[in-house]
C-alpha cells in the first residue's frame, strides 16, 4: 500500500502544476475520504480545498465524518447548504417538460438531482480555478455506479484504478479513521442507503434503475436474497474473474453465489462498457 500511495502521489504532482489548486466534494464516506488524504499529502494543504454538500436526509455520521476530516488534515470544511433544492428542480421539470415524466413522488427523481447539485458546485469551483479531483473507484467504473453527468465528472481520478476493496485497505494505510472505513458504502441520498443494496436492485433489474419504476414486494424480497450474497469483496472478485474471462459457473463456485448473480453483474459490465465504448469512438471520430 505505501507503493501504491507513492504512486497516486506521484500522478497527483505530475497532473498539477505548481501554481495549481484542487478542491474535493466531501462525502462523509471512504472514498472522498481517501482521495483528500491523497491531495493534500501530494500538494500540500494549502493548494486543497474541501467542501461539503447539506442536503435533505443526510445521515449524520456523514456530516461528521467529513468534518472530522477536515480536522484531521487541518482544512477548513466549506458547508454548502442545498437543502431543499433538489425537490425544487424537479418541480421546475415537471413545470417546464410535462411530457418527460419527472416526479417529486418517486424515490429516484429528487435523490439523483441530488447528485445534480453536486455537479453544479464543482461546475462553480472549477469557475474559480480549482480542479475537480474525483472519487470514483474500478468497481464503480467497471458497473457504470455513477451518473455519467454527476459523480462521475472530474478533471483526473486518483484512486479509478483500485477496487472499493483496495481502496479501503489504502484508507487504512494513509490514516482514514476505522468509522469511515467499516461503514457501509453509500452515495449518501437517504437515511440507510447503501451501495450494495442498489448494486442488487440493478442485478435484479439487469442494469441501472430507471426513475418512475415501481418494485412489489414479491420484488423487494427476491432483491433481499440477491443482497445476502453480496459483500464487497464479493463484487470486486466477480469483476476481476469476469474481466479475465473466467466461466461464469466456475466464478460462482470459487465465490459461492448463484451463477444468475455473475450473469446479473456481467450484464451490467456490459452495458458500462458500451457506454464507455461510445463515448471512447466519438472522440476518435
Amino acid at each position: 500500500m505505501e507503493t501504491e500511495i507513492k504512486k497516486i502521489v506521484s500522478f497527483i504532482c505530475d497532473y498539477m502544476k505548481e501554481n495549481e489548486k484542487v478542491v474535493v466534494a466531501v462525502s462523509g464516506g471512504l472514498d472522498s475520504d481517501v482521495v483528500a488524504r491523497l491531495c493534500v499529502k501530494a500538494l500540500g494543504k494549502e493548494k486543497v480545498k474541501l467542501f461539503m454538500v447539506l442536503q435533505d436526509d443526510m445521515d449524520e455520521r456523514h456530516i461528521n465524518n467529513g468534518r472530522n476530516l477536515a480536522k484531521d488534515l487541518e482544512l477548513e470544511l466549506s458547508e454548502i447548504d442545498m437543502r431543499g433544492l433538489n425537490v425544487e428542480i424537479i418541480k421546475r421539470l415537471m413545470e417546464g417538460d410535462p411530457e418527460t415524466g419527472f416526479s417529486t413522488n418517486n424515490l429516484l427523481d429528487p435523490s439523483r438531482a441530488k447528485c445534480s447539485l453536486r455537479t453544479v458546485l464543482l461546475s462553480s469551483y472549477q469557475d474559480k480555478g480549482y480542479f475537480v479531483a474525483g472519487t470514483s473507484n474500478k468497481t464503480e467504473a467497471e458497473l457504470g455506479f455513477f451518473l455519467p453527468f454527476g459523480d462521475n465528472l472530474a478533471h483526473f481520478k486518483p484512486i479509478v484504478h483500485l477496487y472499493k476493496s483496495e481502496v479501503r485497505n489504502l484508507a487504512q494505510a494513509i490514516g482514514t479513521a476505522p468509522e469511515v472505513i467499516f461503514q457501509p458504502a453509500s452515495a449518501g441520498f437517504w437515511k440507510g442507503q447503501e451501495d450494495l443494496e442498489d448494486i442488487a436492485y440493478w442485478i435484479y433489474n439487469n442494469g441501472p434503475i430507471p426513475a418512475g419504476t415501481r418494485f412489489t414486494g414479491e420484488d423487494d424480497k427476491k432483491v433481499l436474497e440477491i443482497k445476502k450474497h453480496l459483500t464487497t469483496e464479493v463484487v470486486d472478485n466477480c469483476i476481476k474473474d469476469i474481466l479475465f474471462q473466467k466461466d461464469k459457473n466456475q466464478i460462482a463456485a470459487e465465490l459461492q453465489i448463484p451463477v444468475a448473480i455473475v450473469e446479473g453483474i456481467a450484464t451490467i459490465m456490459k452495458q458500462a462498457g458500451n457506454t464507455k465504448n461510445r463515448e471512447l469512438l466519438k472522440r476518435l471520430a
